[in-house]
């Protein structure tokens, strides 16, 4: 398998849920493309779009750390129903994941997003054992804790 997943290695899931003070339209245009990830994402330095418009089929690559390990990984979006729904999966990259993003639009002007991550873990990671994936959960939740206020800061009005 390209993404480096093998038959053995151990599967969680990461689960986290924010609420945004920006309409849905906006919540999604601005999560829903990776080029953004730096700005909120610790262990993401660059990342960029190589091919597609954004929707299904659009690959990313992603220049990433992850506990001290530097990979290059390629994702793609497989599904995606704008604006309250995408899929993207690991194409090419050392750590195997396909996380489903889903938006809902709360009262006017907010927006829930949730993020929930099946994720394979392999080595190097897997040598932590049952510690990955609260390691892996806890920074999640770190990271997506600085999404509202980077969306609300860098998406104008709601």
């Amino acid at each position: 398998m390209a993404n480096g997943a093998g038959a053995g290695s151990a599967k969680f899931r990461v689960a986290v849920r924010i609420v945004v003070d920006r309409p849905i339209a906006q919540v999604f245009g601005y999560l829903s493309d990776l080029r953004h990830d730096p700005q909120w994402w610790g262990g993401v330095r660059a990342a960029a779009r190589l091919t597609g418009d954004g929707g299904v089929g659009t690959v990313y690559e992603l220049d990433t750390v992850l506990l001290g390990v530097r990979d290059v990984i390629r994702l793609e979006v497989v599904a995606q129903q704008p604006p309250v729904t995408q899929t993207i999966t690991v194409r090419q990259g050392r750590l195997p994941y396909t996380a489903h993003y889903e938006w809902t639009a709360l009262e006017p002007g907010r927006t829930a997003f949730r993020l929930v991550a099946e994720v394979a873990a392999v080595r190097p990671w897997s040598w932590l054992g049952p510690l990955f994936s609260p390691v892996l959960s806890l920074l999640a939740r770190r990271y997506f804790r600085r999404v509202p206020a980077v969306i609300e800061a860098s998406v104008p009005g709601g």
